[in-house]
């Protein structure tokens, strides 16, 4: 039988992960899926695993690797590793595969250009179940692929979106997730929706000399006009490849969401997030069918297919009663009210959700195709954190069209949101993606180099700081996951800071109680065990 190797790269740039540590992504579970329902033998390595045996490539026939944009190096590392050790296909995709003529260059065989579902199922089926690449003929008819015919570029196009239907015949993996190394400590992401609803464009001239011709069909046109640009500048905020490369928001039945958290949850995993480029856009679709949903602010937020979503999650016992966490992560500001944060509080009390402000400047914000304006950002946070939540604000320095202005309008709006109650700042460094409006500028110079950059950083550290100082003596639950010679390395059940704790080695594996007794940083705590709740770890 065939046996696949599937690498998963994702955020490990060159082949470390030095954020979001604890979080397991859905792409590698979801080509598993495929895989499995095909009878393919397949195994997700994470790099450094991978990294720390490459020999373990002796076992296999093919490799697949998921990866970002920001992920070369990863990426390349492990194909070096695999002509090394292994002999098969090399195949490689996710976001990084919009830069596939680099790729091919660098020695993949195949790059699923695409949402790859569907491609890998084609694959399969034209031979590659055998272990073997398919016939030229057969790639050829394969739309979502890129591949070199004697050092010539051959690209089939995108890979069609899959529908809604689709997305829920193409179950991911959740056998899998024993893959990832202390999976029962880890945020778990399950998608709910997939693509985004904001198709407007930024205003501002784009580095290839194209400007916005201000016929506003992106921002008042019908839900059709909105896919079309008549200058082809790509939809969404300038800076973010998924309207692009996602399209309109697809929402996964009730049914199939539940399914993969029931089947995860048996397995034992205890912290899932519900995943999407928004939740709000959940069910919001289902509202325009058969139109796409390419309106970022109307119609507002499905409220009767989220609450009717949560409820059946809820009916799970070991949610309903707190063993197992459940949270969602990106949402749009502007379709917050009172109505969605009372609903989210209803069930999400003292969980995280965060909100992406990126520049404190209104003008700005319409310059770079935001969907919603900082004045809407603060009040969002004011609402969601009167109803128990705890917003995390995303910001970028070093975008396109930053002034020393736009700078001090940001730390204005840091200021605000953490008076109204948002618990953190998150501050990206511009990085432009391929496919993305801004794909043509240069990346954001970092923020030592650039006065206006280091306004925004040293506000956003500040702010962070005072914060953690405010989580002493607080009390938290969280799972041991590490272990650094005597010290344990914990992560928040509910999301937070890592928590080292003092000689709490011995105590991986379980979920405990701690006290903050101090802040290393503005994203370490140490903690002080207090109680011993249970063992996790199966």
């Amino acid at each position: 039988m065939t046996r696949v190797l599937l690498v998963d790269c994702l955020a490990r740039g060159k082949g470390e992960r030095k954020a979001t540590l604890d979080v397991v992504g859905v792409g590698p579970r979801s080509i598993s899926g495929v895989l499995e329902r095909e009878g393919i033998d397949v195994r997700i390595y994470v790099f450094e695993e991978l990294a720390s045996n490459p020999a373990v490539m002796l076992d296999y026939d093919v490799l697949m690797v998921s990866a970002m944009s920001s992920d070369k190096g990863c990426a390349t590392r492990t194909l070096r590793y695999w002509r090394e050790y292994g002999s098969g296909p090399a195949i490689i995709g996710g976001p990084i595969s919009e830069e596939y003529s680099l790729l091919l260059d660098k020695g993949f065989d195949l790059i699923v250009v695409g949402e790859g579902e569907k491609v890998v199922k084609a694959l399969l089926d034209a031979g590659l179940r055998d272990g073997v690449l398919p016939s030229i003929h057969e790639l050829n008819l394969i739309v979502g692929l890129a591949y070199k015919v004697n050092d010539k570029i051959v690209f089939t196009g995108r890979a069609p979106r899959l529908t809604r239907s689709e997305l829920d015949f193409f179950k991911p993996s959740t056998k899998r997730i024993t893959d990832y190394p202390h999976y029962w400590g880890l945020r778990v992401y399950v998608e709910v929706v997939r693509g985004c609803s904001n198709f407007i464009r930024p205003r501002m001239k784009l580095a290839n000399g194209v400007k916005c011709i201000d016929c506003d069909l992106c921002r008042q046109g019908t839900l059709e006009q909105r896919l079309y640009c008549p200058v082809n500048i790509p939809p969404g905020c300038g800076y973010c490849s998924v309207p692009a490369l996602y399209g309109p928001p697809r929402s996964r039945s009730i049914n199939s969401i539940y399914d993969e958290v029931k089947e995860l949850v048996d397995i034992g995993v205890t912290r899932i997030v519900l995943s999407a480029p928004d939740f709000l856009d959940y069910g919001r679709d289902w509202l325009v069918e058969p139109l796409p949903l390419t309106n970022p602010r109307e119609p507002p937020p499905n409220t009767k297919a989220i609450e009717k979503l949560l409820n059946k999650l809820w009916s799970i016992p070991e949610i309903s009663s707190g063993e197992v966490v459940v949270m969602i992560e990106n949402i749009k500001a502007n379709l917050v009210d009172e109505e969605v944060a009372r609903l989210l509080g209803e069930f999400l009390k003292d969980t995280p959700v965060h909100i992406g402000c990126e520049t404190g400047s209104e003008k700005h914000a319409i310059d770079i195709g935001r969907p919603n304006t900082p004045e809407e950002c603060i009040k969002a946070v004011e609402l969601l954190a009167r109803h128990g939540l705890r917003p995390y604000v995303y910001f970028i320095h070093g975008l396109p069209g930053q002034t020393i202005d736009t700078a001090i309008d940001t730390v204005n709006v840091m200021e605000k949101v953490f008076e109204k109650g948002a618990e953190k700042i998150t501050v990206y460094r511009f990085t432009p993606l391929p496919g993305t409006a801004f794909e043509g500028f240069p990346p954001g110079l970092p923020s030592i180099k650039d006065p206006a950059s280091r306004l925004i950083d040293e506000k956003a550290v500040e702010l962070n700081r005072d914060y953690k100082k405010k989580m002493l003596g607080r009390k938290l639950e969280v799972i041991v996951v590490g272990r650094k010679r005597s010290d344990g390395i914990a992560y928040p059940v509910k999301h937070g800071p890592v928590v080292v704790i003092s000689g709490g080695s011995i105590y991986y594996g379980y979920r405990v109680l701690v006290e903050v007794v101090d802040v290393v940083s503005d994203r370490l705590v140490r903690g002080k065990i207090k109680r011993v709740l249970k063992k996790v770890k199966r």
